[in-house]
């Protein structure tokens, strides 16, 4: 699962209002902050592997919350400069370079809308199960994702769906989503409880 959350990460810590590629552009061009609670499904051949819920939080460019709260915390955080992943039942914190991470995605390319044409084709999908989608192949066949699919509705992100090349599904539903309202800060800041085991890489 940790390879998809990065995925995650680097599709929305990045500048969100550069996610700017013709179609997209009613979606993310004035989008600032984004908050919402999330429901991950996670499927491999009819096998599903995980149901998660929680909680994201982002901010225009490079901050980044995510919660999970059921069936186990772990807590990713992304400040702008190291990437935080606290898992509660490990007593366990890694700490990443931001940049690092984001560098050794394929996915870093959405924080350039040059970049984003020039690296994907963008379809636009049509209008099914109440949303309208999206779907993001990549140019390049150097990449673990086979496509992403965004599923809006109302003009709000509402599913996100991503397809790697080992066969496994990701489903990502988000409700209450709360667009360009006010964040605390302090929700983009992380220090590691008393008592485990900090991994620096």
């Amino acid at each position: 699962m940790y390879k998809n959350i990065l995925t995650i990460i680097n599709l929305f810590c990045l500048p969100v209002g550069s996610l700017v590629a013709g179609p997209l552009d009613p979606y993310f061009g004035n989008l600032k902050t984004f908050a919402a609670d999330f429901t991950q499904s996670q499927v491999q051949g009819t096998d599903r592997l995980q149901n998660n819920q929680g909680k994201i939080y982002i901010q225009s460019p490079n901050k980044f919350r995510m919660d999970y709260t059921t069936p186990y915390v772990q807590i990713y955080v992304a400040d702008g400069e190291k990437v935080y992943q606290y898992d509660e039942d490990l007593e366990q914190v890694i700490i990443k370079q931001q940049a690092q991470i984001l560098n050794n995605t394929p996915l870093f390319v959405l924080s350039n809308t040059k970049k984003l044409q020039k690296s994907y084709h963008i379809e636009a999908q049509g209008a099914w199960e109440g949303q309208k989608w999206f779907l993001l192949r990549p140019k390049s066949a150097n990449t673990n994702f086979e496509q992403i699919r965004l599923g809006f509705k109302d003009k709000n992100l509402s599913t996100m769906e991503l397809k790697d090349s080992f066969g496994q599904f990701s489903r990502l539903k988000f409700r209450n989503v709360k667009n360009n309202q006010p964040l605390q800060s302090s929700l983009f800041k992380f220090t590691p409880p008393e008592g485990v085991d900090v991994i620096t890489e």
